[in-house]
């Protein structure tokens, strides 16, 4: 059932896309397979935008979601005729056929197994089963991964609500791969079968690729729609009317709609247009369609919070009285993000190293180091450079001088004001610089470096696909429970597992651990000193009588706080657990279990757990005679 409803997904959003396009009219300019890839990326934007509605309109149910899909069946129609050219296949044609296969098959068997990545469970799959419980649409007042735009994670919720999790995580590994055949089909343009296929695998294999395909990340879906943006706005140039127009505005509109960077997306792609001949009406419908498809999200936020980009108007704009959200936090929350976040100086030096250094000598602190964009790009540049010179004043390379514009803008602009150093956030344009180096670098005369450079590449990526995959499949091989699986491989997860077993249906907990928000059956507040302020959890907050108000104003009934001594109270304990400790001192909490377990997973892809065991107390809260109440 899980793989049907992943199937039909992909079948429907495959129908909504091509509908989209036709009513564009942008089938004629599109060889088959762009119409193919062109038309699964923005089905699935069209999914997620329905998503929207119907999760606002209270109907996030099996039935309305079975509706929504089935009504993109339809669109397949428009996909039948094709122009396909039968080629002969090559033996490098089937090396990559084999190469990319097994990749696959690492995403799909990453699919069957529990998800386990930190950002999926806290937010990317958290949100949804939250909406999916409550029955409507929900806003989370936590700055980062709380209130933001939720496209994506409109489709999670869909294929949660018909197939459950193993559905959801399913169409995450196949939905994942819409940028691989994107990749191919815009290759495909400048490049041989071989070199096309050379160049999906090239992303398909990237580690922050790997990393994020499989789960809930949205850079590798997000880069689907920046993709069909880009070469929406480059083709602008050379055929009339409006339709690449309108296209490129869903495209733009479902990147805003999928993270806050889609906002550079939008403005690039915009500037873009204006540049170019009758750029003025061109980039009115790409603005108009882009608003369209994409700022529901912004205009959620803002009739909740009063911010559409919360926190970042913060002091800017005005913010209802009653919000989670205060001087203070807004504080502590800057200071989280460049000591976290950014924790590398933005110097004209700094910027114009950065790929280097994040890929030969990355911070710890931005993961690079194992979900980075591999060597590939930067081996590639070099001959590319010497490509494009030798062929400067070819039509080709003027066209790509847009794509070229988007790319570097983005680069410069989010290198200066983006919130995040993570080289995650640059994935979404990745199939066009794999594809532009490439196209780039074969028009270089001795083509041997190239392919030595390009096939080691191909082939360490993919020994590192089978040693992140092994962990799954393991999980499948053998009798593993769900939760023995989960508590091996999440943080805790232990407490999570006591917690579904012996909690009244009638608690809610808070917690600091994220990664149990998806985990938990009860209903959660997740507490932290930076991206909330539901309940003040700084270390100037150490009233212990607001605190007491603030859960009681949440209905908390009860606490889990890994590592937590709460009969000590001293000054350099967590702010967390020293107000807890007053709660407990005062009368108004007890402690009813102390559950204890192996440490946080060093390493799932090593299977590395430290040997250190772990206290989490449980703490309930006792209203009836409490003198905070």
């Amino acid at each position: 059932m899980s793989g049907f409803v992943a199937l039909i997904m992909a079948a429907s959003s495959l129908g909504w896309g091509a509908l989209a396009l036709r009513l564009a009219g942008g089938f004629g300019g599109l060889a088959w397979r762009e119409r193919m890839a062109w038309s699964f990326g923005l089905g699935m934007g069209v999914l997620g935008w329905l998503g929207f509605f119907a999760a606002l309109s209270g109907h996030p149910d099996p039935i309305f979601f079975t509706l929504i899909v089935a009504a993109g069946l339809p669109g397949l129609y428009w996909l039948h005729q094709s122009d396909i050219s039968p080629e002969p296949f090559t033996l490098w044609t089937w090396m990559m056929l084999a190469l990319g296969t097994v990749v696959l098959a690492g995403d799909l068997i990453e699919g069957l197994a529990p998800p386990t990545d930190a950002d999926s469970l806290a937010y990317h799959f958290a949100i949804p089963r939250r909406i999916l419980q409550d029955h409507h649409l929900i806003f989370v007042p936590r700055a980062a991964d709380g209130a933001i735009p939720l496209l994506q994670q409109m489709t999670y919720l869909a294929a949660l609500a018909l197939g459950g999790e193993q559905a959801m995580t399913l169409w995450c590994g196949l939905s994942g791969w819409a940028a691989v055949l994107l990749t191919y089909a815009t290759a495909r343009r400048h490049l041989s079968r071989d070199w096309s296929l050379t160049a999906a695998l090239a992303v398909a294999t990237l580690p922050a690729f790997l990393y994020g395909a499989g789960s809930g990340q949205v850079e590798t879906r997000m880069a689907t729609f920046v993709t069909i943006a880009v070469i929406a706005v480059m083709d602008c140039r050379r055929q009339g009317g409006l339709g690449l127009a309108v296209i490129a505005g869903l495209a733009v509109g479902f990147s805003m709609a999928s993270k806050y960077p889609g906002l550079l997306v939008a403005l690039l792609c915009g500037l873009a247009l204006l540049a170019q001949r009758g750029g003025l009406v061109r980039a009115s419908v790409l603005t108009v369609v882009a608003c369209t498809a994409g700022l529901q999200w912004y205009a959620w936020n803002w009739w909740n919070i009063g911010d559409p980009v919360f926190p970042m108007l913060y002091g800017i704009i005005p913010y209802p009285a009653d919000a989670p959200w205060n001087a203070l936090q807004n504080a502590a929350f800057k200071e989280w993000a460049t000591e976290v976040e950014s924790p590398m100086s933005r110097g004209i030096l700094d910027i114009l190293v950065y790929p280097l250094r994040v890929t030969f000598l990355p911070p710890a602190a931005l993961d690079s180091g194992r979900t980075g964009l591999g060597v590939l790009p930067i081996l590639l540049l070099p001959f590319a450079m010497a490509g494009a010179w030798r062929n400067r004043n070819h039509s080709i390379v003027r066209n790509w001088l847009v794509a070229a514009f988007i790319c570097l803008g983005f680069y410069l602009l989010w290198s200066v004001f983006g919130a995040s150093q993570r080289i995650r956030h640059y994935l979404p344009f990745m199939p066009l610089v794999i594809v532009g180096l490439l196209a780039a670098a074969l028009q270089t005369k001795s083509r041997l470096p190239l392919m030595v450079a390009v096939a080691a590449t191909l082939l360490l990526q993919s020994v590192a696909q089978l040693m992140f995959v092994r962990n799954a499949a393991a999980h499948i091989l053998s009798r593993e429970s769900r939760m023995e699986y989960l508590e091996r491989n999440v943080g805790l997860a232990f407490a999570v597992t006591w917690a579904n077993a012996n909690l009244p249906d009638t608690a809610k907990i808070m917690i600091n651990a994220r990664q149990w928000l998806y985990l938990l059956d009860r209903p959660t507040l997740f507490v932290t000193k930076v991206q909330a302020a539901e309940v003040e959890v700084r270390p100037d907050n150490a009233d212990v009588s607001i605190f007491w108000r603030q859960m009681r104003r949440h209905e908390i009934t009860h606490a889990i706080l890994p590592n937590a001594d709460l009969s000590l109270r001293t000054s350099d304990q967590d702010p967390l657990y020293l107000l807890m400790a007053g709660v407990v001192a005062t009368g108004c909490g007890r402690i009813v279990e102390t559950l204890t377990g192996p440490d946080a997973v060093i390493s799932r892809t090593m299977g590395n757990r430290g040997d250190r065991m772990v206290h989490v107390p449980v703490v309930e809260l006792v209203p009836t005679g409490c003198p905070l109440e």
